[in-house]
């Protein structure tokens, strides 16, 4: 079957840049999931570390999560004391445990992070190499309208226009939801001003989304096909 070849197009760039994302997502899948692991982990030593201490009291007042989430959390017991600054943290065990339940602090950072992490990968390197392999940017026109124009036009997705609303909301508003996000296409969680408190079900959903740009931008590197009826 014949190919369709576009000679303007960098086939051989595009394999690469599908090559450069797809390992970008998969250091950050795991980043993503070996931290939420640790994250539950810390969470179950709390937990089982105060039953421990209960027992220890059993009957008395010291027995319950109330009185046992007043005392202090330390790393000593999970860390060497020269691992970074451990020694230099202090927390009670409530906020220990409420730091790594799903809707925490930690998860929440983590999704942030990650989120960031992709968008600015896109935003300042993919989206413009994307655009000059497929022959739509060259040296004429690297910069300045017309580049901003032809990466509008040749390089728009729904799941990146979510995440410019996600990203800007998470660093320029505080981690506020901004009036921007209500038009969102995929990723349609959070309203004007409501805190962006990203959970496992949502990274899910954007690892998955992210995912499937990536068999789009992987597929790309292959020339169409089309068939030839001979009269």
């Amino acid at each position: 079957m014949p190919l369709k070849i576009d000679p303007d197009t960098d086939y051989r760039r595009l394999a690469e840049l599908s090559e450069e994302f797809t390992a970008l997502w998969e250091r950050l899948h795991v980043f993503y999931l070996d931290s939420v692991i640790g994250f539950s982990f810390v969470r179950s030593y709390v937990e089982s570390e105060q039953a421990k201490a209960r027992a220890l009291v059993r009957a008395t007042e010291c027995d319950s999560e109330e009185f046992q989430n007043t005392r202090m959390f330390l790393y000593d017991n999970l860390i060497a004391q020269n691992f970074c600054i451990a020694h230099a943290h202090r927390s009670t065990q409530a906020e220990a445990k409420g730091r790594n339940v799903a809707t925490g602090h930690n998860f929440t950072t983590l999704g942030q992070l990650c989120v960031s992490a992709f968008y600015d990968f896109w935003n300042d390197y993919l989206r413009r190499e994307y655009v000059t392999a497929k022959g739509k940017l060259g040296p004429r026109n690297a910069t300045g309208d017309v580049a901003k124009a032809a990466m509008r036009d040749q390089a728009s997705f729904n799941i990146w226009g979510d995440l410019y609303y996600l990203r800007t909301a998470i660093v320029h508003n505080q981690g506020t939801a901004t009036a921007q996000m209500e038009k969102s296409a995929v990723l349609k969680w959070f309203k004007r001003s409501e805190p962006i408190v990203l959970a496992p079900e949502h990274m899910r959903i954007v690892f998955l989304e992210l995912l499937k740009f990536r068999n789009v931008l992987h597929a790309e590197q292959f020339p169409e096909q089309h068939i030839v009826l001979e009269g």
